[in-house]
C-alpha cells in the first residue's frame, strides 16, 4: 500500500510470496559473494607480499649457493694441488719409491677428484638421496607448504625447490667428501713428518764428515805395519794434520770412552746409536770426557803423534755393530 501527501488517492498492490522470497535469497546470496570477494581479496593482497619476501628469499638463497659452488670448486682445486704435493714429499722422502713410467701411468690419479666430485655421478649415490631429501623437507618447512604451492603457481619460472634442495645436497655431498679428503692427507702428512723426522734423528747420529782438516796418508784395508814389520788389516783412515789441529765428532752420539789405549795413545771412542760407533786415536790432548754428550762438528780432541805413531795424525774408525767398515764410505763432505 502506498499512500500519497494530500488530497490523492491510495495505492494499493499485493507482491507475491515467492517474489519476495526470492528477492531475499537474491539479496543474501550476493551480500555472501561479497564478503567472500572481500575476504580473497585481502588474501591475495596478503599472499602477494609473501610472494616478495619469498622472491627475495629465493634470489638471496641462489647467490649463496653459487658463492658456496665457487668455494667448493676452489677447495677441491686447492686439495688437488696439496695431493699432488704430498706425493712429491713421499718421494722425496723416500717413504714411497719413485714409480716407473708405466707404473705412474696405471696409478695416475690427477683426475680423481674430477671423477669423486661429478655431479653426475654423485646423483646416483644412495647418500645423496638422502641429503636431497633432508634438504628438501628443510625448505619445504622453513617456507611452509602452501606459501610453497601458491608461490610456484604464480612464479614459477623464478623458484625451483626440487632444484635448490639438489644443489645444497650436492654441495654438502662434497664438502663431505673434501673432508675426507683432507683428514687422509692429514693422516699422509704425519706419516711423511715422522719419516723424516725418523730419518733426521739417525743423519744426525750418522758419522759423514771427515774428523779433522788434513790429507788422507792411509787407506782402510790390509797393509804392511810399521811396528810388527807384517801385513796386517788397518781398520780405520790415517788423517795427517798438523800438530794441535781441532779433531771434532763425525756426527753427535756419547763419549763411551776418552784415556789412554795401548798403542793408540789418546783415545776416544763414540757411541752414535744404531750399531755406530767411531773412534779418534793418537790425540795430542782430549776435549772431552767419558759420559759426555756432544754434537756433530764438536772439538773432542786436539791432533797428535801419541801411541804407535810416525807423525802428527789422527786414526779414525767408524764400526758398524762392533766391525770395522771403510770410514771414507760414511764421509760426504
Amino acid at each position: 500500500m502506498v499512500i500519497p501527501d494530500g488530497p490523492k488517492k491510495t495505492l494499493s498492490f499485493n507482491v507475491p510470496t515467492i517474489v519476495w522470497n526470492s528477492v531475499l535469497i537474491i539479496f543474501a546470496f550476493g551480500t555472501l559473494m561479497a564478503g567472500i570477494l572481500t575476504f580473497n581479496y585481502f588474501q591475495v593482497i596478503k599472499q602477494v607480499y609473501k610472494n616478495k619476501y619469498l622472491s627475495t628469499e629465493n634470489s638471496q638463497l641462489k647467490e649463496q649457493i653459487q658463492i658456496l659452488q665457487l668455494k667448493m670448486n676452489s677447495l677441491l682445486t686447492d686439495i688437488e694441488r696439496i695431493q699432488e704435493f704430498e706425493k712429491k714429499l713421499r718421494v722425496m722422502s723416500g717413504v714411497e719409491k719413485v714409480p716407473s713410467e708405466e707404473e705412474a701411468k696405471s696409478t695416475d690419479k690427477t683426475d680423481e677428484i674430477k671423477v669423486l666430485f661429478n655431479d653426475q655421478n654423485i646423483l646416483l649415490t644412495p647418500e645423496f638421496n638422502v641429503l636431497n631429501q633432508l634438504f628438501a623437507d628443510k625448505l619445504m618447512t622453513s617456507v611452509g607448504k602452501e606459501d610453497i604451492n601458491f608461490f610456484q603457481r604464480f612464479v614459477k619460472d623464478n623458484f625451483d625447490l626440487i632444484t635448490e634442495a639438489e644443489k645444497l645436497a650436492l654441495i654438502d655431498y662434497k664438502i663431505s667428501g673434501a673432508k675426507k679428503i683432507v683428514n687422509d692427507l692429514e693422516r699422509k702428512v704425519g706419516v711423511i713428518e715422522n719419516e723424516l723426522s725418523r730419518k733426521r734423528y739417525f743423519y744426525q747420529y750418522t758419522p759423514s764428515i771427515y774428523p779433522t782438516d788434513g790429507w788422507v796418508t792411509s787407506y782402510y784395508g790390509p797393509r804392511k805395519s810399521h811396528y810388527a814389520k807384517r801385513i796386517k788389516m788397518h781398520e780405520g783412515v790415517d788423517i795427517g794434520a798438523p800438530s794441535g789441529h781441532p779433531i771434532v765428532a763425525t756426527a753427535d752420539g756419547t763419549i763411551s770412552y776418552a784415556g789412554k789405549k795401548p798403542g793408540f795413545g789418546n783415545f776416544i771412542k763414540i757411541k752414535h746409536g744404531y750399531g755406530i760407533e767411531t773412534v779418534y786415536a793418537h790425540a795430542k790432548k782430549l776435549h772431552v770426557k767419558s759420559g759426555e754428550q756432544i754434537k756433530r762438528g764438536q772439538k773432542i780432541a786436539s791432533v797428535g803423534s801419541t801411541g804407535y805413531s810416525t807423525g802428527p795424525h789422527v786414526h779414525y774408525e767408524v764400526r758398524v755393530n762392533a766391525v770395522p767398515v771403510d770410514p771414507l764410505y760414511f764421509i760426504l763432505n
